[in-house]
């Protein structure tokens, strides 16, 4: 999704000194996805300490991580602006555990805290996150609504049902490829290609099976979200798929599968988050030390908490024109891409 978002967030909301003397700055990452069983939202403190080394203090899980006691972390459900049922207490847990195991780098891989629960989400209803920290006595507080799968869909009635980029054809059908989505209440779009084949010897059964998904459009500003047009120049599709695919290794052919069309919507959150740092990365200021971006209302504190959903339009068909570019283009033929998968 492609929609992903780091703990450096940034804003213009407040700056911050980095060579401040220590205090833990909370910063909340979590986007809420109401298809999801589970729902996660990761909890940190800030290790800025101009008497210690920073490469140390990262290696330490005490220096990015409270305690369990210190926190108690809950949603609140709200409809029409009042409280439905009783708050929803969030437990920690350690995502490696749960299937989300850490990246490799400076910062220590285990443990790996975020506060869960598990609760149907309704669309139709606000969510509440609240922080309370005990160790300080504040609250910190952010409320979303849901951006609502059902309202995120394609326009028309045969969108997945073909797709041609082949460069061959003529007019603007033939150069970009193009699909009109209608947006519902997501304020931010991305439309992704899911490319499936089979890498194989030729008259031999079964095959090793990959895949790549290529996001080819984003949508940020009110106006482009509003009409919705997700494209992309057909020469950056193949230009994606030399790199994902490369030279097929000698003995060796490709048998294209359908593709899978993946529509992500986002929040205004993410898209203010978005469009924040596309402002910062220009100007006259753009080498200066940023601020950080928040949407978390509270002292000391810095995040995102937005939601998120996805549309995926399955086996779309990869029309006769294009796999005969695929297959004939001299460009292409280092990919050894002899026809679709048998069915």
């Amino acid at each position: 999704m492609v929609l992903s978002a780091a703990l450096g967030i940034q804003s213009c909301s407040e700056d911050f000194a980095v060579t401040a003397p220590y205090k833990p700055v909370t910063v909340v990452y979590s986007v809420f996805d109401v298809k999801d069983t589970a729902h996660y939202v990761r909890i940190q403190k800030t290790f800025l300490d101009e008497s210690k080394n920073a490469f140390d203090m990262a290696k330490v899980s005490d220096s990015s991580f409270y305690r369990e006691a210190d926190l108690e972390v809950m949603v609140k459900e709200l409809a029409g602006g009042n409280v439905v049922g009783q708050p929803l207490v969030l437990q920690r847990v350690d995502m490696n555990a749960e299937g989300y195991v850490k990246d490799s780098g400076a910062f220590f891989r285990t443990p790996n805290y975020a506060y869960k629960f598990k609760h149907p989400l309704d669309p139709s209803r606000t969510y509440r996150l609240v922080i309370n920290n005990k160790i300080n006595n504040t609250t910190d507080s952010a409320e979303i609504q849901l951006v609502d799968t059902a309202g995120l869909k394609p326009r028309g009635n045969s969108q997945n049902v073909r797709i041609n980029f082949s460069e061959t054809a003529p007019g603007k059908s033939g150069t970009v490829f193009g699909m009109f989505v209608q947006a519902g209440n997501a304020q931010y779009m991305e439309g992704a290609f899911r490319f499936r084949w089979i890498e194989k010897q030729p008259g031999t059964t079964g095959g090793r099976a990959d895949s790549a998904d290529f996001v080819f459009s984003r949508l940020s500003s009110p106006d482009d979200v509003k009409e919705g047009l997700l494209e992309v120049a057909n020469t950056k599709i193949y230009a994606f798929l030399h790199t994902a695919m490369g030279d097929a290794p000698e003995g060796y052919a490709r048998y294209m599968d359908s593709v899978d069309i993946i529509i992500y919507g986002a929040g205004p959150e993410y898209t203010n988050y978005i469009n924040t740092l596309q402002i910062q990365s220009s100007g006259l200021s753009a080498d200066q030390m940023k601020p950080l971006y928040t949407n978390i209302k509270g002292k000391d504190v810095f995040g995102l908490f937005s939601s998120k959903t996805t549309r995926v339009l399955k086996n779309a068909y990869i029309s006769n024109e294009t796999m005969q570019v695929l297959q004939n283009d001299a460009n292409h033929r280092s990919l050894n891409i002899q026809g679709r998968v048998d069915p």
